[in-house]
Order: structure tokens, then C-alpha cells, then sequence
């Protein structure tokens, strides 16, 4: 694909994705927003694909069976994650956030994954088999926390206290947003602003639609704001 035409194709594809998941805001539907129906639409599949990818149903049936054999729903849910499927951490950086590290089909394909890929799978698996899992936001990070435990995503489930990840973090952008559940569309608004930044020092034009994207799903988060106005900034140097 030529440079001018992926200018065209990319910005052109990624607005249409935008505009068909943010009928689901306009329509009053946020509440009804799935994690597996959204893993499935980020990749422009169906939202019912998960039936035909095979690693995951036989995660699910791993999963069940170990429930039943040890009546441990949270150490069924690690070994799931981590022995498994045996999700490695993909880095820090810009490897947490490339497109593999973030959208949970292709780290489920890959076994790779920064927090937010992770974490998304594991919200997947909550969200089939009805546990009481949430996403948590950190400055620059998310965490799991299941009924009061919390679980570091990178760290293969290990369990900081609040008062830890405040300490680890205290020289973060805090917003107020901080130590309470996301909801499914501001996850997934997370996971495109995270997109966006990968993009951001390599195709601008690229950035400002996934920016885009993340601004409909969770327009109370400041950092979108803040990254579209550097992105804009940088977008005539772009073309």
C-alpha cells in the first residue's frame, strides 16, 4: 500500500469503526456493552466470534474443570491466565501498547500482553462465567481487583495492597478517576487511547483516530485531550 493511499485507507477504516460502536453510546446502550462482543468488534469480526476461536473455548472448559475439581474460582482463574494460556508480560514501553499487547484475541494468539490486554481477557472470562472481577485505574496503568484482592496484570496475578500501588505510583498523572471500577466502553476507551499512543511518534493520522475513538468512550479521562492536542500540533509536520 502506498503512503498516500494507507493515509487515506487507515483513518477512513478506523472512523467507521468509530461510528458503529458509538451508536452504542448515542443509543443509551453503554449499560449493555459487552468485553467479549467489544474484543470481537475491535478486530472487525462479529460480535459473537469468540464461539470459533478454539484457545478460547478450551480455556473456558480448562476453566470449568478446574472449578469443579477444586472449588477455587480465583486460583482456577491464575492458572487459567498464566499456566494456561501462560500470558507473558510483553514489557514496558511501547511494547504494552502496541496492538497485540492490547486487544485480547491477539494476545490470546500471541501470549504476549501489556496490563490492558491482560486485564481484558481476564474481564472476558469474568464476564462468561459471572465473577465479581473489575478493571482498576492507576495513573498510566489498570489492575484487577477480585471481590477485595487485588492482581497485577504484569506480575502474573501477584497482589498489591491500594497502599502499595499508591506508593508505586505517586508521582503519576492522577485524574480522581483513580481505585474505582471501569465500566466496559471507559476499558475500551483505555484500550484505543493506549492505540493511539503507540501511533502517536509514527503515524500521526493514526493517532488522532484512535484518539477519537478513545474520546467517545470515556470523554471524562484527560490524558485523550491532552495527547489529541500534541497529535494535532504535529499533524501538518505528518503529511
Amino acid at each position: 500500500m502506498s503512503r498516500l493511499s494507507s493515509k487515506i485507507f487507515w483513518p477512513a477504516l478506523i472512523i467507521s469503526l468509530v461510528a458503529a460502536l458509538s451508536l452504542i453510546l448515542w443509543s443509551g446502550r453503554s449499560d449493555q456493552m459487552s468485553f467479549r462482543e467489544m474484543a470481537c468488534v475491535f478486530e472487525e469480526r462479529s460480535p459473537g466470534c469468540l464461539d470459533s476461536i478454539r484457545d478460547w473455548n478450551e480455556g473456558l472448559a480448562y476453566f470449568d474443570s478446574s472449578v469443579a475439581a477444586t472449588r477455587d474460582t480465583l486460583n482456577s482463574l491464575k492458572n487459567l491466565l498464566w499456566a494456561f494460556w501462560n500470558i507473558e508480560f510483553a514489557g514496558a514501553g511501547e511494547a504494552s501498547i502496541t496492538k497485540d499487547a492490547v486487544l485480547p484475541l491477539r494476545v490470546l494468539e500471541n501470549r504476549t500482553s501489556g496490563c490492558m490486554g491482560l486485564s481484558w481477557l481476564a474481564l472476558m472470562v469474568a464476564e462468561a462465567r459471572q465473577l465479581q472481577l473489575d478493571a482498576i485505574l492507576l495513573p498510566g496503568h489498570v489492575f484487577l481487583r477480585y471481590d477485595s484482592l487485588n492482581l497485577e496484570p504484569n506480575r502474573r496475578g501477584y497482589s498489591y495492597t491500594d497502599n502499595e500501588y499508591r506508593e508505586k505510583y505517586k508521582d503519576g498523572n492522577w485524574t480522581g478517576l483513580e481505585f474505582r471500577p471501569l465500566q466496559v466502553h471507559e476499558f475500551v476507551g483505555l484500550a484505543a487511547f493506549d492505540i493511539g499512543n503507540f501511533y502517536l511518534e509514527k503515524d500521526v493520522p493514526r493517532a488522532l483516530t484512535w484518539y477519537r475513538m478513545a474520546e467517545e468512550f470515556f470523554p471524562k479521562y484527560p490524558g485523550i485531550a491532552v495527547n489529541q492536542s500534541i497529535a494535532k500540533s504535529r499533524f501538518p509536520d505528518s503529511l
